[in-house]
């Protein structure tokens, strides 16, 4: 078979070969296009004498005629309605003249009067204009010839396509729009008939507008989903290195790294960034949160707070890596107090220091005379600052419990501190999220959802440069998007796939949370005395390699999150003092152990046969005894952990010293006064200052 380049034809008959019949073969070839036209004219002229032997005296064939060049000239310009408006006029100004000749040909005869001029003439001059107009639109420097008809498909006749640039799996071609009808909103609107025309799916499809032109863009293309095959997670991408390093949490369809920043760099001019991933139920959201904790926890200069009201379903196996975890309700509340209270105190330190936003060097010992907090100028010495991530998981339960403001100051002050929010929901519209806390999380992973929601995900220029999510749904887990400062605006539009955990993955994360608590970095004076603060015990720090993890104190029968495995108690020695209210194998009340189970009865004493009901039993404390009480509710309260407290929370305490919730109400808010309570942002709820912190 003879080689063929890309336009089908044998090179022997290209090149025109060595003999004569090479050269007649080469310029047949090049005529071929050009041959119809004259082909034409040559066919109306041969029907004109032939008519005229026909019909040259007919009244009726003189009517026929002139109601078939009417009929063919309205035709042609019908006809062509889906061709450009040059095209259709063109064909129709030719088919007029062709048939009103032919009429006139077949009645008065081909060579009578100026009608055989009018053939010598107007015949080559109409072949002519169709050999230019055919020569433009083959010629190799016209742009339009490359998109094969596809633009008028579409309806965008005028726009040209310039000459494609093929790469593995993608192929890119700029875009003309026709100046002063077209612009990049219409191209951005016919993506999905361009899928359509091409038989590919929505996603495949994309357009990059020109930021300096209204017109102009770039459409991309991407013929095979090369994200079909599954690739499941191994091993974090950068083991030890800085939080400031790209987090690699997939791939893109290219092969490329699905990569984000959390800090920001002042060199690249990089801002830090807080982080919204957003996700119907199965499109992959927990995968997608496990690849960049685990990318995170495997860096030395940072701290990872998480808020998991799904009592750590998904991240059991990293809960020993984390420098502090809580499960939903109270313990979410004081977290939420904590990193506020955080922002102001990590970005005193930093300005003192001379920072104008965290770096890398921020979490190293203070050895730099130009980084020191002295008056004098000489090194301070200070310990450094690693970056902060508070992560908050199914963040829809934190906020209908605290309000859909409740991360608005923490995402809109946070960057400047060295910490980055991280919020995780299936849902993030407006009555769920305010508006401006969704617009203080520039970088948001979004997975696969219902079509309705996508304008909440991602911003409305990715949409229109061709993302779209709703196409996945629910059946393609991991797909997502990722729009972050750092990555190119080009890449916005393009799909990544995140990397599955599955349950070989349990061992590694297990591996990379022991890494984390013999090298991870651990909280500074200043970001663990300000969640002390404001959380007391309830704050409890990376555990220490060297130490059996404390148990955090467990509330509605949830053991805490740093609680030792059973084989860690198993191998614990036992202690004889831990066997409080246990009285010959039988549990026993603590009021109740030094009762004589042997000893008489006391006699009858005055007063037992008064009715029960209806009268006041007991003695009701003073208001100086109560209020003595209420403080050490207090303290038991923070001595559990709980630092957040309300009325709700003293129903059982109120019965059992005969005291209303009115009451109790009143001196909370006394409390505040005293300085032993602060007011939270939700109504009703107070922060129990630590007592070593007490105003």
């Amino acid at each position: 078979m003879p080689s063929m380049r890309s336009t089908g034809t044998p090179l022997n008959m290209r090149e025109g070969g060595s003999g004569a019949s090479g050269v007649g073969n080469y310029l047949l070839h090049r005529a071929k296009p050009h041959l119809p036209p004259w082909l034409g004219v040559a066919g109306v002229g041969l029907a004109g004498v032939l008519g005229h032997e026909r019909w040259a005296a007919s009244p009726a064939a003189a009517v026929g005629l002139t109601l078939t060049s009417v009929a063919v000239s309205g035709g042609a310009y019908v006809i062509g309605k889906s061709a450009s408006r040059q095209r259709r006029l063109h064909a129709a100004i030719t088919t007029a003249l062709g048939s009103t000749w032919l009429t006139a040909a077949c009645l008065a005869g081909p060579a009578a009067g100026p009608i055989g001029d009018a053939y010598l003439m107007g015949g080559p001059a109409l072949a002519l204009s169709w050999n230019v107009r055919i020569f433009m639109r083959t010629s190799e420097g016209n742009p339009s010839s490359a998109d094969g008809g596809l633009m008028e498909k579409i309806g965008l006749a005028r726009a040209q396509i310039g000459r494609a640039k093929a790469e593995p799996n993608r192929v890119t071609a700029p875009v003309a729009l026709d100046p002063g009808t077209q612009t990049n909103d219409d191209m951005a609107k016919a993506l999905a008939r361009i899928a359509s025309a091409l038989d590919l799916p929505t996603t495949a499809v994309r357009y990059r507008p020109d930021p300096d032109s209204a017109r102009r863009g770039e459409l991309v293309i991407v013929p095979e989903d090369m994200l079909a095959d599954v690739a499941e997670w191994e091993e974090p991408s950068n083991p030890g290195g800085s939080i400031a390093d790209p987090l690699v949490i997939g791939r893109y369809d290219d092969g490329a790294p699905l990569q984000l920043w959390l800090p920001g760099d002042p060199e690249a001019g990089r801002n830090s960034t807080h982080v919204l991933i957003a996700g119907g139920t199965g499109s992959g959201k927990g995968d997608a949160a496990l690849n960049l904790q685990t990318e995170i926890l495997s860096r030395h200069d940072v701290l990872l707070w998480l808020s998991d009201p799904k009592s750590f379903q998904d991240f059991r196996d990293l809960l020993p890596g984390y420098d502090w975890a809580v499960e939903g309700g109270t313990g979410t509340e004081v977290m939420v107090e904590a990193v506020q209270a955080v922002i102001p105190a990590r970005t005193r330190w930093l300005g003192q220091h001379q920072y104008r936003q965290w770096v890398p060097e921020a979490a190293q010992e203070q050895s730099d005379p130009q980084h020191s907090c002295r008056p004098d100028g000489a090194a301070c010495g200070c310990a450094g600052m690693p970056f902060l991530v508070a992560w908050f998981e199914e963040a829809a339960n934190t906020l209908r419990a605290l309000g859909d403001d409740a991360f608005t100051g923490i995402a809109q002050e946070a960057r400047s501190a060295g910490v980055s929010l991280v919020v995780s929901l299936q849902r993030p519209s407006y009555d769920q999220m305010s508006t401006s806390t969704r617009a203080s999380l520039p970088s948001v992973i979004a997975l696969g959802c219902d079509e309705r929601d996508e304008g909440f995900s991602l911003p409305e220029r990715v949409i229109d440069a061709g993302a779209h999510p709703g196409a996945w749904g629910n059946r393609k887990p991991g797909y997502c998007y990722l729009v972050s400062p750092g990555i190119d605006e080009e890449r916005y539009p393009a799909p990544g796939r995140t990397r599955r955990f599955t349950q070989r993955a349990s061992l590694g994360m297990q591996a990379l949370a022991t890494w984390a608590v013999c090298h991870g970095a651990t909280a500074d004076p200043v970001t663990a005395g300000a969640a002390t603060a404001v959380a007391g015990r309830a704050y409890t720090g990376r555990p220490r390699p060297d130490e059996p993890p404390a148990p955090t104190p467990a509330r509605r029968g949830h053991p805490g999150p740093n609680a030792p495995s059973p084989l860690a108690m198993a191998a614990w020695p036992d202690d004889d003092e831990g066997d409080d209210g246990m009285e010959g194998g039988l549990l026993v009340d603590e009021e109740d152990r030094d009762i004589d189970p042997e000893a008489e009865l006391p006699d009858a004493q005055p007063g037992d046969d008064a009715p029960i009901f209806g009268q006041e039993t007991g003695r009701k404390p003073s208001p100086e005894e109560a209020r003595q009480l209420l403080a050490q509710a207090l303290d038991d309260f923070e001595a559990d952990g709980q630092m957040i407290v309300g009325p709700k929370d003293f129903l059982d305490w109120c019965d059992d010293h005969q005291l209303t919730r009115s009451w109790v109400s009143k001196r909370l808010k006394e409390a505040a006064q005293d300085g032993r309570l602060e007011a939270t942002n939700t109504t009703g709820r107070w922060r129990i200052v630590p007592a070593l912190t007490a105003a």
